[in-house]
């Protein structure tokens, strides 16, 4: 499919894609139920990076002009009329209109103006010139150098001692939790996740034919006691930082979630995508390096360092699933390719991933402590989970202050990334209007500090939204 768009060198290529999108579904030039090219089409298409146009897609989803199904594709909304952002609204009805529509923008997502796009570039063309070359080798688990350049990162990184032959290379996030059900489950198996959890690996199991099995979370992580005796065939756990609640799982409960596995005949699937941004010393080692590791998958991926654009992901397998896990990997993935896996390899080789890495971190921990501290200072004892690691930190409000989802909108109204847990999968009902995921990733340091100070200013003294402020004034 090609879109009729004209993009103009002298402008922001991103803004102009997204305008012009939005102008073609409003006006109905593309249908609701259109089936929207994929990222790397469009980018081909209009000779724009594919980072430019993941990020106009999630903006139009947001905004709800599109809407994703995973492992489908994007579509055209067919809601029929999505309403467009308005002009600033002024005096009080500012406040009324972030109360009323649900704000729930992806939170924890990488900067763009941070992606090394000159080294990036650099270890393309290098690739480029290999299969050129004819140099370029198709291996079944992925390239063999980034396979080794994970493991030696796992180990430097994580502690985690693995072979090469124990990585496969998958092309997402979501390709990685696929390759996990493949492996484990059969059609209305039981797989437990935890209660919440994030709609893609709910999406993942479900799509696989699993019963799913919702076991809670509390500030020590997944509770280990309310797991069920019977057979299962899989539990999806994120123990150094629960998603979406931020919590660190227990030693104690780490150990106890390895002996009923080994009890039930589970393996766990570990997921790991926020442990490159950990600000505090206490680095908890992944269950895959604790003995009996044969009951355990570890997955991860690229999006958080790299963002969306570039989302390698990758499993880490027990030996003795290693065959099996690469035979799995042939008959579901849709992997990026030769090219990008060549360039990633490189970028790990030269030295450059790990200094652009610790540059990110270094950058993120500035934003964390710049919101934590703006937090504490306008409202005081906040209870906070999460602000350890990642790119987001999760503040459970107190009962007198406004609903999450209305706080929410406010954060976003203000300039910094909110959401509340309304539609997580598996939500407990006390979580419900209590915690409001907040994003430091995108923001700066100053504007971090005044989008706090005017949610500050804007909820007043009892800690809701009074009528005496406007938001975009």
């Amino acid at each position: 499919m090609l879109v009729p768009l004209k993009l103009l060198q002298d402008k922001p290529l991103q803004q102009q894609l997204h305008d012009q999108l939005r102008q073609l579904i409003v006006s109905g030039r593309l249908a609701p139920g259109t089936r929207m090219p994929s990222t790397r089409m469009l980018s081909d298409q209009f000779a724009v990076s594919r980072i430019t146009v993941v990020l106009v897609y999630e903006r139009l989803v947001a905004e709800g002009y599109l809407r994703t199904h995973p492992a489908s594709g994007t579509f055209v909304a067919e809601s029929g009329s999505p309403v467009a952002p308005a002009a600033a609204p002024v005096a009080g009805k500012a406040l009324e209109a972030a109360g009323s529509q649900r704000a729930d923008p992806p939170v924890g997502r990488p900067d763009p103006q941070l992606f090394p796009i000159g080294r990036w570039r650099a270890f393309m063309r290098r690739s480029l010139d290999r299969y050129a070359s004819g140099l370029a080798t198709e291996a079944p688990g992925g390239l063999p150098a980034l396979r080794r350049g994970i493991a030696e990162w796992l180990a430097a990184t994580r502690g985690l001692t693995v072979s090469p032959d124990q990585v496969v290379v998958v092309g997402s996030r979501r390709r990685a939790l696929d390759l996990a059900a493949h492996l484990l489950l059969r059609p209305t198996q039981r797989a437990v996740i935890e209660a919440p959890c994030e709609e893609v690996v709910a999406t993942a199991y479900s799509s696989a034919g699993a019963r799913l099995l919702r076991v809670p979370v509390d500030g020590d992580g997944l509770r280990v006691d309310r797991l069920p005796a019977c057979p299962v065939g899989l539990l999806h756990l994120t123990p150094a930082r629960q998603r979406p609640l931020g919590v660190t799982l227990s030693a104690q409960r780490r150990r106890a979630v390895i002996e009923w596995a080994i009890r039930t005949g589970a393996t766990i699937v570990e997921e790991d995508n926020d442990g490159d941004f950990r600000y505090e010393p206490a680095a908890v080692p992944p269950l895959m390096s604790l003995p009996d590791q044969d009951r355990v998958i570890y997955a991860g991926s690229f999006a958080a360092t790299l963002g969306p654009g570039v989302s390698l992901g990758y499993v880490v397998v027990p030996e003795r699933l290693a065959s099996a896990a690469i035979a799995a990997r042939a008959t579901i993935d849709d992997r990026a390719g030769w090219l990008e896996e060549a360039a990633i390899a490189d970028f790990i080789d030269s030295g450059c991933y790990a200094r652009h890495v610790h540059r990110l971190r270094k950058i993120y921990a500035g934003r964390r402590a710049a919101l934590l501290e703006s937090l504490r200072d306008h409202f005081g004892a906040v209870r906070i989970d999460g602000h350890q690691t990642g790119l987001e930190l999760a503040w459970t409000i107190p009962a007198s202050m406004a609903p999450a989802a209305e706080l929410a909108g406010l954060a976003c109204r203000s300039g910094i990334g909110g959401r509340a847990l309304e539609h997580s999968a598996g939500i407990r009902r006390d979580l419900t209007d209590r915690v409001v995921l907040l994003d430091y990733a995108a923001g700066s340091e100053r504007g971090i500090r005044e989008a706090i100070g005017l949610l500050a200013a804007t909820l007043g003294r009892n800690g809701r939204r009074e009528l005496v402020a406007a938001i975009g004034d």
